[in-house]
This record gives C-alpha cells, sequence and structure tokens, in this order.
C-alpha cells in the first residue's frame, strides 16, 4: 500500500512539474506576439519583453546580418532590439528606401568589435556595421545580449 501511494504520489509530481514547464515554455512566443501588438502607448513596458523573447545569434555576422534584415524590412521594433539607440536613429534617419538590397560583403575585427561591412547592390552605398564582441560574448539562453551593433558607417 505504502508503494502505490508513493508511487502515485511520484507521477503526481512528475505530472505537475511537466504541466509547469509546458505553461512556461507556452508564454515565450505568447508574450512576444504580445509585445509586437503593443500600441505605442505601452511600447516602452512592453519593450522589455519583447528584447528578452528575441533570440539574438552569437555570431557576428549573423547577429549584423538580422539587424539589417529588421531594417530593410521596416521593423523599428526588431532594429531597437539589435542596435543602440544612436544606431537605430542613424539607420531610421538614412532611410531604408532600398533596405532590402544590402549584401554582406565582409567582416574584419579590431579591439574587441566585428565590423560587418554590406553592400547595396541597387545604389552602391557600403555600410559598415561595429559588433560588440562583448555583447556577444555575454550568452543566455536567448543568445547574445542586445543592441550589441553600436556603430554605423555609411559611404557613398
Amino acid at each position: 500500500m505504502k508503494s502505490t501511494i508513493r508511487n502515485r504520489a511520484a507521477a503526481l509530481g512528475i505530472a505537475t512539474v511537466a504541466g509547469l514547464t509546458g505553461v512556461g515554455l507556452a508564454t515565450g512566443p505568447a508574450m512576444a506576439a504580445e509585445a509586437s501588438l503593443a500600441d505605442s502607448s505601452s511600447q516602452s513596458a512592453a519593450s522589455d519583453v519583447g528584447t528578452q523573447s528575441i533570440y539574438y545569434p552569437i555570431e557576428a555576422g549573423k547577429y549584423a546580418d538580422e539587424l539589417v534584415i529588421a531594417w530593410g524590412q521596416d521593423n523599428t521594433d526588431r532594429v531597437e532590439a539589435f542596435a543602440t539607440d544612436e544606431v537605430a536613429e542613424k539607420l531610421a534617419d538614412h532611410g531604408d528606401e532600398n533596405g532590402s538590397h544590402w549584401r554582406n560583403s565582409g567582416a574584419e575585427g579590431a579591439a574587441g568589435t566585428t565590423y560587418i561591412t554590406y553592400r547595396n547592390t541597387e545604389t552602391g552605398e557600403k555600410m559598415t556595421l561595429g559588433v560588440s564582441n562583448q555583447a556577444i560574448g555575454d550568452q543566455d539562453e536567448w543568445g547574445a545580449a542586445p543592441h550589441a551593433v553600436y556603430r554605423v558607417d555609411f559611404d557613398g
């Protein structure tokens, strides 16, 4: 009898843990969807949730590519998640008229930064993004840290 009670208690404990784990996993994408649907008045409160629900690549080139893709798609929330405020503002000021035509053309590293260069296939313009190697190295379950792109330069 004691063995049956222990077995049932153990099964109930496992079911409870599995149920709670499922709830925890289900809230991640739902929170991201809520953050993307939030209106501008609640955007600042939701931005922490939105930023945390984005996976950040742990390779500088892929990280910068995600920023360029978001910028080309006029996805301001995602741009602001991958870039510092200063970079996001410079990208917004530059405009994204030919935003989907940027192609990664190389990378080099210097003094704690990986510089990723892009060339616009429509205009021939060159853009260089500076990605902090420290931010890329600061990893958790969501990948690298947010706002790792801290520099942008355009050359005609």
